[in-house]
């Protein structure tokens, strides 16, 4: 669940709630892709990410990530996520208050061109 418009590459208008355990609601307003930067400078794509622009942090589904091929690790106080080719996406330690907060970066598609104007080059 991402609060910022600006990570989405590809974001669909859509309507809906999200519970959480408290039974408080709060209004989804679009799902899409984000893509973000690993610690390794690779990019990892997420898709099927909500949209709620109501949200004071985003939020990391780990259900979700399971449901897409992740590997979930748990030990030591300590979280290990891992994709589906084994490459390690995020280690955290948890906190005092019981939470593993990752800092996420945003990965920036780019697109770059030159034109060549010296035959030399060619």
């Amino acid at each position: 669940m991402c609060r910022d418009k600006n990570m989405f590459l590809k974001l669909e208008a859509m309507e809906s709630q999200i519970y959480f355990g408290d039974s408080s609601k709060i209004m989804v307003k679009g799902k899409g892709k984000i893509l973000i930067l690993l610690k390794d400078g690779t990019h990892q794509f997420i898709s099927e990410v909500y949209y709620i622009p109501y949200m004071k942090s985003n939020i990391l589904s780990l259900g979700q990530l399971l449901e897409k091929g992740f590997d979930i690790h748990m030990k030591d106080k300590k979280l290990t996520i891992k994709n589906n080719s084994n490459e390690l996406i995020a280690q955290v330690e948890m906190t005092r208050n019981r939470m593993f907060i990752l800092n996420i970066k945003n990965g920036v598609m780019k697109c770059l061109k030159t034109c060549v104007k010296d035959q030399l080059w060619l």
